[in-house]
């Protein structure tokens, strides 16, 4: 770990102060991302060629093994998940969640290059549980995936946008769904505003908790939910 930090650093000091390189192209898993080397994730892309390869094949593996409906990408930053599962021909149905106005730009580009835009529908609110207006702490534009809602960081500019419960725009019944949720400490209010959907469907969650308290999620979740497996923050949760 100490050797990637190292490593990264370096590359962050000579794209700062030495290349002149703004953007690259990172094959990864089958999808073509765009990269730009001064935004820590992107950077991460380049560097280890790829990012979160464990959790996406972990998330690959169970595509292959139950038959989804659909997939919920809820904090879908670039679109990293929505167009490696997106791609692979494994889920009929994609919808991917994202209120960062820089990050969705990005995310729409990586669609329309990984031929994507068709399948894939993009919803440009955050998610939560109530259909109202929300703050939300955009982070600086060297690390865009901490953005959040909720303003409690003197770092960056918050600004106002839509939220939306997912009981709210979506009636699945008796579906079969893979969900990843990735919102920056936010899980609580998503889940709280899905208890419809994790309550009449089968799903498979993968739930990003930063602070690794699972007594904290785990009460919004039924008792037929599962914890089957941790890969760093991530759990994962199902009712299969």
């Amino acid at each position: 770990m100490n050797y990637i930090r190292i490593k990264t650093s370096i590359y962050r000091f000579w794209y700062k102060h030495i290349s002149r390189t703004q953007h690259k192209i990172v094959r990864f898993m089958g999808s073509e991302f765009v990269i730009k080397p001064d935004n820590y994730i992107d950077r991460r892309m380049w560097i280890e060629r790829g990012y979160e390869k464990k959790q996406l094949s972990y998330m690959i593996e169970q595509a292959k093994k139950y038959s989804f409906n659909a997939f919920l990408d809820i904090g879908t930053n670039f679109g990293l998940y929505s167009c490696i599962l997106g791609g692979s021909n494994l889920i009929p149905e994609v919808h991917s969640f994202e209120c960062d106005p820089r990050n969705i730009y990005h995310l729409y580009a990586h669609l329309k290059m990984n031929a994507l835009s068709e399948h894939v529908t993009v919803h440009d609110f955050a998610v939560g549980n109530t259909n109202n207006n929300v703050i939300f702490q955009m982070a600086t534009d060297d690390n865009t995936g901490t953005s959040h809602v909720g303003k409690n960081s003197k770092k960056g500019s918050s600004i106002t946008i839509k939220q939306k419960s997912l009981d709210s725009i979506f009636d699945f019944k008796n579906k079969t769904l893979l969900i990843k949720i990735d919102v920056e400490g936010y899980e609580e209010s998503v889940l709280l505003g899905m208890q419809d959907i994790l309550n009449n469907n089968k799903c498979f969650i993968q739930i990003e908790i930063l602070d690794n308290n699972l007594e904290r999620v785990g009460k919004l979740l039924s008792a037929e939910y599962k914890n089957l497996h941790q890969i760093g923050h991530d759990f994962y949760f199902t009712n299969l």
